[in-house]
């Protein structure tokens, strides 16, 4: 499209005043660059709203393909040097129909090709040139490192030679970073480097479940995990005692922070990495997933106090340092001064001032917070009751007109008012300063491109208490490329909110039981995890079985009360995701492994 043609465009849809576009045409003149480019830099337009303007003049629809790179199975089919040839990529298959993104849409000769060299039918989509040679781009480079890095490898190599290239630029480093660039585009939370007996296993975490990526000869094991503490700063040399580092790592324009912790095993070191990307987790709270506006402003209305603790509980790695984080975003002024201590500090905020626990330095929770009463804060964020020494400084703080968060590792939100009471809390403390109590749990939320609805069993309907409701529609997701056949992409928070109000303190103060608690807490509305979510799965955001897998045993779903609720967000779920290859594991032989690479490195040829 000329930039005549962009401008008339323009005009007719009422994207842009007459002025702003007149700017961009003299700018445009000035600094001899196309139009469109001037009004994403300039920001007079968003690339996103921009583009899908000029594919609905063009009939077609816009796809952004940003945070992109096309799987195994798509490579195979539409190898990369056709998408250079034509600037075009493959972007997913479904019913049989090979969708693609191009920057001309139009462009017959190129569409020709393509299917001449797929034999499928296509469904297009039109993208911008810069997001199709970003994409092409990623491509070229997986493809250069992974090449390099077999290139450099010979079996048989020795230990020596293996520490040595650990703080080169050798194959092992090549290595090293392919693995971290992976796990960080596949969105995984943790890398597992795991000896074995005969092999070194590498595992990603991903959604809250672990995946095999292809296993290395267990002759690389030492100078892996070497390279990697190195870049943590960790002694190369001890191997008997757990060890604990960080470092920093940029991939794909982004920086990125791993937590890396080592444990001696009968096999060799054990190694696994925290990725801590600060981009999401600094989602907001309308992101979190609460299934209603309410329960949102309820949340909010109690960061709004001026004083009191709120807590959040729940098992490890179920959200609870986003939710704080989410929390203390919302809050953060200038007006305001935050501080939280922590162990460790996962991200970096600004405007908030983070102290590392430092158990060596004498720096506790308890220590810590102490320091911290004397710089005069208005909130503070513990960021785990562990003791009773900090349980009580905690109080205290929340007494003496101060907004505390913290976590505890409880099932539910009524369990955390037991749960300080028996680390030695005085009930009427409790009552006087805690405003409110969070549980959440993490679910998978189902892949939007393969759910399906389907009429559950009357034994299902029975075992889940919906047997009163017969005509109950349940999803599921099929499985497909985009989720890696899983049937799920992404993940939400279920969320049991309680908060404290005079009757609940009375009822504290007397210490009534934590079934007590949750009955009256129920009865004023607070809803429990087991009924938000099944009133997820019921709106089709996740899975029964996904629930079972969360909550069962530690909830009683059987209990919930559920309603056919218009969800306040619904989960965010970014335009494309990474697919992956589907790969074999269990390889040992360096041979064979290197045959299998390079069959793979073939196949995207």
């Amino acid at each position: 499209m000329t930039d005549e043609e962009l401008q008339n465009l323009l005009l007719n849809s009422n994207l842009i005043k007459q002025e702003e576009l007149q700017r961009a045409i003299e700018e445009t003149k000035k600094l001899k660059r196309p139009l469109e480019n001037i009004l994403i830099s300039s920001r007079l337009l968003s690339r996103t709203s921009l583009y899908e303007t000029i594919a609905k003049s063009k009939g077609f629809n816009y796809i952004n393909l940003d945070n992109f790179m096309p799987g195994e199975e798509l490579l195979k089919i539409m190898p990369p040097a056709l998408s250079q040839q034509t600037q075009a990529v493959p972007v997913k298959i479904e019913n049989g129909t090979l969708q693609i993104a191009m920057t001309e849409p139009s462009d017959l000769y190129s569409i020709d090709q393509i299917q001449m060299h797929t034999g499928m039918p296509l469904d297009i989509y039109l993208s911008s040139s810069e997001e199709i040679k970003n994409v092409l781009n990623k491509i070229n480079a997986e493809r250069s490192a992974i090449a390099d890095m077999l290139a450099g490898l010979t079996q048989g190599a020795s230990e020596a030679q293996l520490m040595e290239a650990v703080s080169s630029g050798s194959s092992i480093v090549k290595l090293v970073d392919v693995v971290l660039a992976q796990a960080v585009r596949d969105h995984a939370s943790d890398i597992h480097i795991e000896p074995e007996e005969d092999i070194t296993r590498i595992r990603f975490r991903i959604d809250g479940i672990l995946h095999e990526i292809p296993t290395p000869p267990k002759e690389w094991e030492m100078a892996m995990i070497s390279r990697i503490k190195v870049l943590s700063g960790m002694d190369i040399a001890e191997s008997r005692v757990p060890q604990d580092g960080h470092f920093q790592a940029k991939v794909d324009d982004k920086i990125i922070d791993f937590r890396v912790s080592t444990v001696p095993t009968i096999y060799g070191e054990n190694m696994v990495m925290r990725i801590l990307d600060t981009s999401s987790v600094m989602i907001g709270l309308e992101k979190l997933g609460f299934t209603t506006y309410e329960e949102l402003k309820r949340y909010e209305n109690l960061l709004a106090k001026p004083y009191g603790i709120i807590l959040s509980t729940g098992p490890t790695g179920n959200g609870k340092t986003t939710t704080l984080y989410s929390a203390l975003m919302r809050i953060n002024t200038v007006d305001r001064n935050i501080i939280t201590i922590e162990d460790p500090v996962e991200y970096r905020l600004g405007l908030i001032r983070q102290i590392q626990v430092n158990q060596r330095s004498g720096i506790t929770f308890a220590n810590g917070l102490r320091a911290i009463l004397r710089q005069d804060p208005d909130v503070i964020m513990v960021g785990e009751i562990r003791d009773a020494e900090t349980a009580q400084i905690s109080i205290q703080a929340a007494l003496t007109g101060h907004l505390v968060f913290s976590t505890l590792h409880t099932n539910d939100a009524p369990s955390a008012v037991t749960r300080l009471i028996n680390m030695g809390v005085e009930p009427f403390l409790i009552s006087a300063s805690m405003i409110g109590v969070m549980a959440q749990r993490l679910i998978r939320t189902i892949c939007p491109r393969c759910k399906e609805s389907y009429s559950p069993s009357k034994t299902v309907l029975e075992k889940w208490g919906l047997k009163d409701k017969p005509d109950t529609l349940l999803y599921r997701g099929k499985g497909c490329d985009y989720c890696k056949g899983t049937g799920y992409w992404g993940r939400s928070g279920i969320f049991e909110l309680m908060v404290i109000d005079d009757e609940l303190r009375e009822m504290i103060i007397s210490q009534d039981s934590t079934v007590a608690l949750r009955k009256k807490a129920q009865e004023k509305g607070m809803r429990t995890l087991g009924e938000d979510g099944i009133t997820k799965a019921i709106n089709g955001l996740t899975s029964i079985e996904e629930i079972s897998r969360v909550c069962e045993g530690q909830v009683d779903l059987k209990a919930a009360t559920v309603a056919k609720v218009e969800p306040f967000v619904k989960t965010g779920m970014p335009e494309i995701k990474i697919a992956p290859a589907k790969i074999d594991v269990k390889t040992s032989d360096f041979e064979d492994y290197q045959k299998r690479v390079a069959s793979w490195l073939s196949r995207k040829k």
